[in-house]
């Protein structure tokens, strides 16, 4: 039960890890700043890989043939749903790092920390399969975590809903690949994939509109 306890807040504290570091900006009167608010959480979570002991970051896949259906799949809806995701960053700084930074740092808290963290502490029954990948609590748990993290960067609407619904998908699917291949490689190229995407759609959309 203890160890339960400790997983949940541990896994709660890291989902709204970027909000403490801002937080903790706030009150050392520091600048708020995206960009060192931005860095300073990249490093805190690459300092606190070592500690979670048991964590896949840097692992290589295995178990690839019995995902590569799932990759393709995937791999085809993001193309399709990225372009109806509303994501819109402006300057290159934002668009650089919604491209590549954040997905690398939520691929590694989400799936290549807390996934494996939450299987050593809860039940890792299957609830139900999906392309041939068994998905179990510890998958939910970490989806659900990483739907909510969305707050952290937009305020609560019509909108963030729709990112956190997008997320709480995508994190099922990509926790089970996570789970089935034990590596975040795939699912840290189908998160770039998916962003870089929804980038290049929504500029798209953009130019149509100037040139209407």
């Amino acid at each position: 039960m203890l160890l339960l306890l400790v997983a949940l807040a541990v896994s709660i504290l890291l989902t709204w890890s970027y909000k403490l570091v801002e937080y903790c900006y706030k009150l050392g009167g520091g600048t708020l700043q995206s960009r060192y608010v931005l860095y300073t959480w990249v490093a805190l979570i690459l300092l606190l890989l070592p500690i979670l002991k048991g964590n896949i970051v840097f692992n290589l896949p295995i178990n690839i043939t019995t995902v590569i259906p799932a990759l393709i799949i995937i791999f085809i809806v993001n193309y399709i749903v990225s372009r109806y995701s509303g994501y819109d960053p402006v300057g290159r700084f934002n668009i650089v790092n919604f491209a590549i930074t954040y997905p690398i740092i939520e691929e590694i808290i989400f799936r290549g920390m807390l996934l494996p963290y939450l299987n050593q502490a809860l039940e890792t029954t299957e609830f139900v399969e999906i392309l041939y990948m068994p998905v179990s609590l510890p998958i939910i748990i970490t989806a659900f975590l990483f739907a909510i993290a969305h707050l952290q960067y937009y305020k609560l609407s019509s909108q963030s809903i729709r990112y956190m619904l997008f997320a709480f998908i995508g994190g099922i699917f990509f926790g089970a690949i996570a789970d089935l291949t034990q590596s975040i490689m795939f699912t840290l190229l189908l998160h770039i994939e998916f962003n870089v995407l929804a980038i290049y759609f929504a500029k798209k959309h953009k130019n149509k509109i100037r040139g209407a």
